[in-house]
């Protein structure tokens, strides 16, 4: 499903004042583009920022907030936020239009990433950075799968712009596969990944593997979300959020926002 979404989705992080849109852009070629790659449909359009038309797009139950361009043509996904207010508009059209997400924010979200630091995954990037995004997953269910596809595509293209010179991403598996998983060193465990990503065995699994998830499930049933979510703690942004995991789109717009946050910080 990723790939039929990345096929589709031209992500952009778009940073504009707010206007009222004058007309809806035309959803024939975005609704033509969907369905040929049975990649879900659009539920309803609405006016979007500085002429922009807004689209709430679901697949399987899941929704998502998009933009596309007056002409039609291109769809913007992500952070679209308001530069004179520093308001998260994305957010806003979601909270409106799709309802409220539990979206977890300062002190609240301190407190889990400071829990899931105790959790036992892979970290790529700068393992000494202040600034840490984590996504807990179980990879043996189908959204765990595809959020853990995610996160290990979006390492690679932060490792390409040297983002992860300032931030360190965290990968936690949990469920059934993560004995075997974390059986390993930081290294294995990602190679580990990467097998199960293809539909193999990740391997044997040690007595020490085994401990490391019965503490990770220890610790999340400790944690007020339930997984799979995603923290991002930026201490040196000022910006603490944790994040119910519901579709790809979600996740796609959250490490675009890191991403960006994390550009201002280097």
């Amino acid at each position: 499903m990723i790939k039929r979404w990345r096929s589709t989705l031209l992500t952009v992080v778009l940073l504009g004042s707010m206007a009222t849109q004058a007309f809806a852009a035309p959803t024939g070629v975005l609704a033509h583009v969907l369905a040929a790659h049975h990649a879900g449909k659009i539920i309803r359009t609405f006016p979007g920022p500085d002429g922009l038309t807004g689209i709430v797009m679901e697949y399987n139950g899941s929704k998502a907030i998009a933009y596309l361009t007056p002409n039609g043509k291109y769809l913007i996904s992500g952070l679209v936020a308001n530069l004179e207010t520093g308001a998260n508009v994305t957010a806003g059209y979601g909270i409106k239009y799709i309802g409220k997400i539990n979206l977890v924010k300062g002190p609240a979200a301190s407190k889990i990433a400071f829990q899931c630091a105790s959790l036992s995954g892979i970290t790529v990037g700068n393992k000494s950075a202040a600034n840490v995004m984590i996504a807990v997953f179980n990879p043996s269910t189908t959204m765990g799968h595809q959020v853990m596809a995610v996160m290990m595509g979006e390492a690679g293209q932060m490792a390409k712009k040297g983002t992860l010179h300032v931030m360190a991403l965290r990968l936690v598996p949990y469920g059934p596969l993560a004995p075997s998983i974390l059986s390993a060193g930081n290294g294995g465990r990602e190679q580990r990944l990467a097998t199960v990503l293809k539909g193999k065995s990740p391997g044997y699994v040690t007595t020490m593997g085994t401990r490391f998830a019965q503490r990770n499930n220890v610790v999340l049933g400790n944690i007020p979300m339930k997984p799979p979510f995603l923290v991002i703690y930026f201490p040196q942004a000022g910006l603490s959020a944790a994040v119910p995991v519901r579709s790809l789109m979600r996740v796609a717009s959250t490490v675009k926002s890191a991403e960006v946050i994390a550009g201002n910080v280097q």
